[in-house]
């Protein structure tokens, strides 16, 4: 979700802003003629007059930016660099390939001109929107930064998070950008439970502790899901990364847009990750970083959103607005093994956004592969009575609802039926995606992941000494 910031007051300036707030780092001063939100203004206009045939070639055919959105204003909530491209600068650093974009950045991969020998980072530059928001400490990742950054570097999970090397600010006639500075990493290959193993050690780390403990971050994520797990680039990094990008050039969808506003022409640039095995990689040295802490809180927070996590991989309690805790990641650690070894959600629901995610439904499918909600859990739940009638059944049991097919494409003949149990054995056996022999055991560790009560999961530590990885 974007969350929109109103423009700080006029005695605010955004210099004096980002000056007060990185006033401990070694920043470069703004220049005081750059007056970027008359600047921004006068860039919108232009856009508006522009020939839009120039803009869809500009745009590889498109009729609308195919990634980030560089028109996107900062009132709008957004305020991309349009900036960054290709062989050009920002300080040391310079931009060889962008690595991929969000809604609140976009990464590069940068060449640090003042190292030898050469070497290679990420570099995230958030938007004119989110930057305003490190500036005023509303920026959850930054903060999450600076306590993995505090924790104790031997910590059995500090390998698998993404440390901060440098942050800095970044002023142009368009906006102001908070950019950090990162190992390069490359994305991850589908290779099953393999990147399972080092995702779970995540937890040991990000994940919450028995007690609270200076040698861990003692926050919890949120929002673990495969697209924030990177996969760590084996040695000699620098020179494999040298080699890929010599090889491999980058790419824009269009020849350059020229406008007036801009001192250097506009380019929209590819997404291209560094693939991993492109680079060396095997699977037998395969290692992860979880590479995104917006969705991070401290384990202590007396806070807790009413709905977090993707619909697909959100725990039962959230849903039921029981106290929920980091136990909610041991259940996202269920969800994605299952879409590692299957290439498909358990709890998939076939809509398209949040507003069509049904709760009934991923609690029928929570019941039919698991079994029955405890009654201690249901007692203590917040939205207890708008699924279950007072002896726990459920209100929703007798509904025809719409089922995924794949799961039961040999559990049933039709797509539309009554509440009907479907243990997690026989979905693995209907998706013919491991052995029989692998069944039993990687159900019962599922379960484990995937236990209704979140005071019965096991801890990360628990599920790395679990029988299954043996």
């Amino acid at each position: 979700m974007m969350y929109r910031l109103l423009r700080p007051p006029r005695a605010l300036s955004y210099s004096r802003l980002f000056r007060r707030r990185f006033a401990s780092l070694s920043m470069a001063e703004p220049d005081p003629k750059l007056d970027w939100p008359e600047k921004e203004k006068v860039f919108q206009q232009e856009l508006r007059a522009i020939d839009l045939k120039d803009l869809v070639i500009a745009m590889g055919g498109h009729d609308k930016p195919p990634e980030e959105n560089l028109f996107a204003a900062f009132d709008e909530g957004f305020g991309f660099d349009t900036s960054a491209a290709v062989n050009r600068s920002v300080k040391e650093y310079q931009y060889v390939r962008k690595l991929g974009w969000a809604t609140s950045s976009t990464v590069w991969l940068v060449l640090d001109k003042s190292k030898t020998p050469r070497k290679f980072f990420a570099m995230k530059l958030l938007t004119s929107q989110a930057s305003v928001q490190v500036a005023m400490d509303r920026c959850i990742k930054f903060d999450v930064y600076r306590k993995i950054g505090a924790a104790n570097a031997d910590s059995p999970g500090a390998k698998h998070c993404l440390h901060l090397l440098r942050s800095f600010t970044l002023f142009n006639p368009h906006g102001v950008h908070s950019c950090f500075v990162t190992d390069a990493l490359s994305s991850s290959p589908s290779c099953s439970w393999i990147i399972f193993i080092a995702n779970v050690a995540i937890f040991t780390l990000v994940g919450r502790t028995p007690r609270r403990n200076p040698a861990h971050a003692n926050v919890f994520c949120q929002d673990v899901k495969s697209d924030n797990i990177l996969t760590v680039i084996p040695d000699p990094v620098h020179s494999r990364i040298e080699k890929y990008v010599l090889e491999n050039q980058p790419s824009v969808y269009g020849p350059p847009l020229k406008l007036e506003s801009q001192e250097e022409p506009l380019f929209f640039s590819s997404s291209e990750p560094l693939p991993y095995f492109d680079l060396g990689g095997t699977l037998e040295d395969i290692s992860v970083r979880l590479v995104d802490y917006g969705q991070a809180m401290p384990v202590d927070s007396p806070i807790r959103p009413p709905l977090c996590q993707p619909g697909i991989l959100r725990a039962p309690e959230v849903t039921l607005k029981y106290p929920w805790t980091s136990a909610i990641d041991i259940w996202t650690v269920g969800c994605l093994l299952f879409e590692l070894l299957t290439e498909q959600h358990l709890f998939h629901q076939g809509y398209k956004g949040e507003t069509e995610y049904s709760h009934k439904l991923h609690l029928q499918h929570i019941e039919e592969y698991l079994g029955p909600f405890p009654p201690e859990l249901l007692k203590n739940c917040e939205d207890r009575d708008k699924y279950f009638d007072d002896k726990g059944g459920s209100k929703y049991s007798a509904m025809l609802l719409s089922i995924d097919p794949f799961i039961f494409k040999a559990c049933c003949s039709t797509p539309i039926r009554e509440y009907e149990p479907a243990p997690i054995e026989d979905i693995l056996r209907a998706l013919e995606v491991m052995d029989e022999d692998e069944v039993p055991k990687t159900a019962t560790f599922l379960r484990k992941c995937l236990a209704l009560d979140p005071k019965l999961r096991p801890s990360a530590q628990d599920l790395l000494k679990d029988d299954w990885f043996r």
